[in-house]
């Protein structure tokens, strides 16, 4: 997407978001881009993860 060109995402429902690319700048070494995102929302939820510190497998498993 070129910078300053608008991205614009509407949903059936009526909602409506403006995507753009300010710019362009190096994170880390690596290239990324300054966004820009402007609509409406509304909170819908909180949640609140806790890790307890004698987890033996603080970081999951795999099978």
């Amino acid at each position: 997407m070129p910078v300053g060109q608008d991205f614009v995402n509407e949903w059936f429902i009526g909602s409506r978001f403006v995507g753009r690319v300010l710019g362009e700048t190096m994170v880390g070494g690596r290239p990324a881009v300054l966004p820009s995102v402007t609509g409406r929302a509304w909170i819908t939820g909180t949640a609140q993860y806790l890790l307890d510190p004698s987890d033996p497998y603080p970081a999951g498993f795999t099978l």
